[in-house]
């Protein structure tokens, strides 16, 4: 078996574990917009709706990493039933020594109610929880991190209480209110014994407090009916954005997987958010004016705050010349491929079907009658020689594809002539998402529709020699889009080809965009929709291809150099179309 990863900032993340483990969360936390992600501890983010992984699993000799995250999950899979998040904002001013005693009891009440709902879940826990127990039996000279550590060990054990430098600390509790009453009983204690200036202490549990009060005045089902003033705000100095950009240098300065500084988000601005549901008008991108078509939204956590626009470029009449000297520089390819389709096509139909049970009387019926046959008939023509089939040409114009935008350009001329030939309905689409409009809440993305179906038989996409290379591609997103527009129509056969060079990469989805554009491809299967992945395999690693080959599974085409891809197009629509003919 062939193992992929895939690289952030200078880590390496088994994409197949991505995919299973949000399969396994998802199922588990009964949650089908559940993502995952990799932070230094385990927790399970309401806001964000994210499972978050803790980086103690990783580079470990004594488990998987794979083991390691599933034992994350079966311990937080009850925290949405059994954490009462309103109750945490009290919390988030105090300091760590407190919420660490907290967070440490209600993660007791989550591996209790883990085991109560799904008792296997116990035996599950015991690996992972060797490991924890040999971590907090490390010797420490600091005394408050030494009780942490052993408070923790009896948490392991499911024991609600020990003995400490000649004291009872209780930490049994049924409620997130009991945990807070709990914990500020054993701080007081610890008071009394220890001088608590001036000591560090080691987190061993996190929670994004910063996010879960966020989340509390944005939840409409809050339990207490007060408003909130909107221009309260809590920024936690630890919790971190999580981006991963081709175009952000700032990524590079990440010490954790998949975090960045406040600085990236510093230099975008929320004043230039675009309302998904306005109207669009005169809107210039590079292709002129454009009016807005904004239905499409993917309510994933991982696409949450992700817009579309969905625009029709400005053609210039002067590019119809550099079509044309395109469309005849590959009139030879495009003609063999139409002539072997014309020629099945024509056979077809023509064909003469013998011993058929209903249709026109054999000429010489003799045989089937000695065999006491009852098909004595014949047909002469099939029912129908059309190609009952719809294809979408999806092509990734972000700044990676520069160089290859050219021959990609000429892949989308025979594409069209080929189909347009065969009378074949088709879309023809480019996109990217725009990394100078990005802001924290706000992701817009463009569509830039160069062929839609309806025009497909008579007009060509002139447009698509106007097209530039700009910033990003959040591939699983634009597969959804494109799926939910192929669900609405009735041909037999439905087919998404994408031109991309790379894997996906778009703000605040490194390794989860991954996920998710697979995800997309197992929607599409899912509804009879076939997604061809035409990958330019230019300057990139083994690793990369081989990320793509598990997004894609066996639709997928490598082409090692750029020039071969009006090639590789015309050859793949050959096959695919000799295949749905025959």
């Amino acid at each position: 078996m062939s193992y992929s990863f895939i690289k952030f900032n200078d880590e390496l993340v088994d994409s197949k574990n991505m995919m299973e483990l949000t399969d396994l969360a998802r199922l588990l936390f009964e949650n089908p917009n559940l993502t995952v992600s990799v932070r230094k501890h385990s927790y399970y983010n309401p806001r964000q709706n994210v499972m978050n992984f803790s980086m103690f699993w990783k580079h470990r000799q004594d488990i998987t990493e794979l083991e390691g995250f599933k034992h994350d999950i079966f311990t937080h899979f009850t925290a949405v039933d059994t954490l009462d998040y309103f109750e945490y904002d009290v919390l988030k001013s105090e300091n760590t020594l407190m919420q660490q005693l907290f967070l440490s009891i209600e993660y007791l009440r989550l591996r209790k109610s883990s085991i109560e709902k799904r008792p296997a879940i116990r035996k599950l826990l015991q690996p992972g929880d060797l490991i924890l127990k040999n971590n907090y039996s490390s010797n420490t000279k600091n005394s408050i991190n030494k009780f942490l550590y052993l408070m923790n060990l009896k948490i392991l054990e499911f024991e609600e209480e020990m003995e400490f430098n000649g004291s009872i600390y209780n930490f049994s509790s049924d409620s997130t209110a009991k945990s807070i009453e709990q914990a500020r009983q054993i701080y007081r204690l610890l008071a009394d014994n220890f001088d608590l200036h001036n000591l560090t202490v080691t987190s061993l549990h996190d929670m994004s407090f910063s996010d879960v009060y966020e989340f509390n005045k944005d939840n409409e089902f809050r339990k207490d009916s007060k408003s909130i003033s909107s221009d309260d705000s809590y920024e936690e100095e630890d919790e971190k954005s999580t981006v991963d950009t081709k175009t952000s240098g700032a990524a590079k300065d990440a010490t954790v997987l998949g975090e960045v500084g406040d600085a990236v988000n510093s230099q975008k601005s929320d004043s230039k958010k675009i309302n998904m549901y306005d109207d669009v008008s005169e809107f210039n991108e590079g292709f002129g004016a454009n009016t807005g078509s904004n239905k499409f939204r993917d309510l994933s956590s991982t696409n949450h705050y992700a817009l579309l626009e969905v625009l029709q470029p400005k053609i210039i009449l002067n590019d119809y010349q550099i079509y044309r000297e395109r469309y005849n520089r590959y009139g030879e390819l495009t003609k063999r491929v139409i002539g072997d389709i014309q020629q099945l096509l024509n056979f077809k139909r023509n064909e003469i079907r013998k011993h058929q049970s209903s249709g026109k009387l054999m000429r010489n019926p003799v045989i089937p009658i000695i065999e006491d046959s009852h098909k004595l008939f014949i047909k002469e023509d099939s029912e129908s020689a059309d190609i009952d089939a719809v294809f979408t040409l999806v092509i990734d114009q972000s700044f990676s594809m520069e160089s290859h935008l050219e021959e990609t350009v000429s892949a989308v001329i025979v594409f069209n002539h080929i189909l347009k030939s065969l009378n074949i309905k088709h879309r023809i689409i480019s996109h990217h998402e725009d990394t100078f409009e990005v802001s924290p809440n706000n992701f817009p993305n463009k569509i830039y529709e160069h062929l839609t179906f309806e025009k497909s038989a008579y007009y060509y996409p002139v447009s698509i020699l106007g097209i530039e290379s700009s910033g990003d591609n959040r591939d699983g997103f634009i597969l959804k889009h494109e799926i939910s527009l192929l669900e609405n129509l009735n041909e037999s056969d439905k087919f998404i080809i994408m031109f991309s060079d790379g894997l996906p990469s778009a703000e605040n989805y490194n390794q989860n965009g991954i996920v998710d554009t697979h995800e997309a491809v197992n929607i599409a299967n899912r509804q009879n929709i076939n997604v061809i992945n035409v990958f330019i395999n230019q300057d990139n690693e083994e690793q990369t291809v081989e990320s793509i080959k598990d997004i894609y599974g066996n639709n997928t085409i490598i082409v090692e150099r750029a020039e071969e891809i009006p090639d590789a197009t015309a050859n793949l629509l050959n096959k695919i179309l000799l295949s749905i003919t025959r």
